[in-house]
């Protein structure tokens, strides 16, 4: 049995050689995370290029997302590089980037928020819970309900005050020029809060890349329709997410999300501390092991893992690990439900009804495989939502396309060269699926294509094709 869910690995520090990039694929790696919160360009440079020689060394799609940082509400930096703030004392936080004590502490973006008294601050991932008393022309006087140690640059956090922030910074426009220029397939956005933030980061990179919306705010949560008619993924990013909103809430939002992406036809991810204890323990926990399989049976395409490849002690076996887990909850009956919505919201009536008809023959047949003909990787995409039980197998003359198809859930990319005819196209697909020995001749497979060939047209073709069986007179 092959896995159908995909995984995101974060490459950083412990994971940024030839060899360990190969382990990753290995594994089962499907998309390499460059997180640009750190590392410089010539950091990124060197992954992007490792991750793409790996690839056409294995023979295997993998797709280089890039994550840019957004407008990260952070704390300043502090003399010793961190500070105690005690229970019940007072603290003046200051809009800025300087250094501060236990008194007084600065704040990035602190001006754009819309602070009241009583309004709850959240500092170092929730640790620190201030409480406003007053807000003034030169800052906010808190109190401090729940102390603890704050270290330089930690994130801030303001749970039910409104944020009026753009979500792109000038080292996200510096950035995204690198991206555009080094080929990335995806790219991550953070803090996202409307589809026009959407728009205004597609204005940005080159065509055909793949947009992730990560949901990390109440109010970008509030506003997931608006977000998913922009967006081509969404991102549960359950850190700040769950500080945001109330962490009861987390395990019926992050169904939701899921969800709701999947209604829309798009590519939905889980994501933050899904194994984080394999950061330091080879290792997970029995939660951990939970939390992944939950997410599978939510129906999310895609789990991600952060700090366990970047820093942590045992990246190859956390992305064995994520894979063990994902098969197995693949096994439960619950898993695999398409969509509740009759039609995919952003793809026509007739391409979403061609691939729900597509899935049906196959499961009720009980075919092993649907083959995909795509150029811009929308019909892969489109069978992948709705859950066969066959594997999809994707091919394209894009190598684009080719790579970011691995995100897709269920799907597995493969190159074919262009051909002048569909009879043409399915010859030479039908050669590579036996010469792989992916199925057997005299097996079926249906088939799924947009016609006339070499065109983004929309899917209007299905085939119910036996291995083996001349294909002559098919539409051109």
């Amino acid at each position: 049995m092959e896995r159908k869910t995909k995984i995101i690995a974060t490459i950083g520090p412990a994971s940024a050689s030839d060899e360990k990039i190969e382990e990753l694929i290995e594994a089962g790696m499907n998309v390499a995370r460059l997180n640009f919160s750190h590392g410089d360009h010539d950091d990124h440079r060197r992954v992007h290029a490792m991750v793409r020689e790996a690839s056409e060394r294995m023979g295997r799609a993998v797709a280089v997302m890039q994550d840019i940082q957004g407008p990260k509400l952070r704390v300043g930096t502090f003399p010793a590089d961190q500070v105690r703030l005690e229970s019940g004392s007072t603290v003046m936080l200051r809009p800025g980037e300087g250094e501060g004590s236990a008194d007084e502490v600065y704040v990035h973006y602190l001006s754009d928020v819309d602070l009241a008294p009583g309004a709850p601050i959240l500092l170092a991932d929730g640790l620190i819970h201030l409480t406003v008393e007053e807000v003034g022309n030169d800052g906010v006087r808190a109190t401090v309900r729940e102390g603890g140690v704050l270290g330089s640059r930690k994130g801030v956090a303001f749970p039910g005050s409104h944020v009026d922030i753009m979500p792109i910074t000038d080292k996200d426009r510096v950035d995204l020029e690198l991206g555009k220029e080094l080929g990335v397939d995806i790219v991550a956005a953070s803090f996202v809060s409307s589809g026009a933030h959407i728009e205004e980061v597609r204005s940005l990179i080159a065509p055909g890349v793949y947009i992730v919306a990560k949901v990390e705010s109440a109010l970008a949560y509030r506003n997931l329709d608006d977000i998913l008619a922009a967006a081509d993924a969404v991102m549960v990013a359950r850190g700040d997410l769950g500080i945001d909103v109330s962490f009861d809430r987390m395990p019926r939002i992050q169904k939701d999300i899921i969800a709701r992406t999947n209604a829309y036809g798009r590519v939905s991810i889980t994501a933050t501390e899904m194994l984080e204890s394999m950061t330091s323990s080879p290792r997970a926990t029995r939660a951990e092991v939970t939390d992944v399989a939950n997410a599978v049976l939510d129906g999310t395409d895609a789990v991600m893992l952060s700090a366990e490849t970047a820093i942590g002690r045992f990246p190859e076996r956390a992305v064995r690990t994520m894979a063990r887990i994902c098969l197995e909850a693949e096994k439960s009956p619950d898993y695999g439900r398409p969509p509740e919505a009759e039609f995919l919201e952003d793809i026509s009536r007739f391409a979403s009804a061609l691939a729900q008809s597509a899935v049906a023959a196959a499961d009720s047949l009980g075919l092993r495989a649907v083959v995909a003909f795509t150029e811009s990787g929308t019909t892969a995409r489109l069978l992948s939502k709705y859950r066969p039980r066959a594997r999809v197998y994707g091919f394209t003359p894009s190598l684009s396309t080719y790579n970011r198809m691995a995100i897709y859930s269920g799907v597995t990319p493969m190159m074919l060269e262009r051909v002048n005819s569909t009879d043409d196209m399915i010859a030479a697909s039908e050669k590579t699926l036996l010469e792989r020995k992916v199925l057997d001749p005299g097996e079926g497979a249906v088939i799924v294509a947009g016609v006339p060939p070499n065109q983004q047209a929309s899917t209007n073709l299905m085939k119910l094709h036996v291995l083996g069986d001349a294909t002559t007179g098919m539409p051109q």
